[in-house]
């Protein structure tokens, strides 16, 4: 190959990585992706969230976010106790228990299943090492860990899940992450189709 057409080829590479599909939101630093994809850029973390399952399931007693978490420069500490989403009624729902999320196996499983087929990929942030979010596992699935340093070579891929008394409700809702100094905020709205 000429060395004109390796030119035309690594212009072509720089031009698709460099272009961006992305729309500003309403909140600063939150992109959206996708139809039910966000993006969070902080001063500490990035985020990526999909809201597609409870966007097509409302009404369940159960919210079920996939999110993927990378740190920006310095590691960053997860707290299952720092994580929480904020409902439409302005009600804080903290992230369900290990013990909870256990407990209700029996009645989550069919929706664990759909919601593995609804799940949208998270793969935005390349380049870095892909690990599990470690915060629920069914039994016999793995370790569950309360908290977990990530650092700008990973990012951590999973499921978060919140029990919601009264069902998931149509409307605006905010998946919420209190980190050492900053507070990951991202707003998402479920809407009747």
């Amino acid at each position: 190959m000429s060395s004109h057409r390796w030119c035309l080829a690594g212009l072509m590479v720089v031009a698709a990585v460099g272009c961006s599909s992305a729309v500003p939101t309403e909140t600063p630093g939150v992109e959206r992706l996708g139809d039910t994809v966000l993006r969070y850029s902080g001063p500490e973390a990035e985020a990526v969230l999909s809201y597609r399952y409870p966007q097509l399931n409302r009404t369940e007693d159960w919210l079920f976010l996939d999110v993927a978490i990378t740190a920006v420069n310095d590691p960053i500490e997860i707290d299952r106790k720092k994580v929480w989403v904020r409902t439409p009624a302005g009600e804080e729902i903290p992230l369900a228990t290990q013990e909870e999320f256990r407990a209700a196996q029996g009645e989550l499983a069919p929706k664990l299943a759909r919601a593995d087929v609804a799940g949208e990929p998270l793969g935005y942030f390349v380049g870095r090492i892909e690990k599990k979010l470690e915060l629920f596992a069914l039994p016999f699935e793995g370790l569950v860990y309360d908290s977990f340093w990530v650092t700008d070579r990973e990012v951590y891929v999973g499921r978060l899940y919140f029990s919601i008394p009264g069902g998931v409700q149509t409307g605006r809702w905010e998946l919420r992450m209190k980190l050492a100094e900053s507070e990951v905020r991202i707003p998402f709205r479920l809407e009747d189709e």
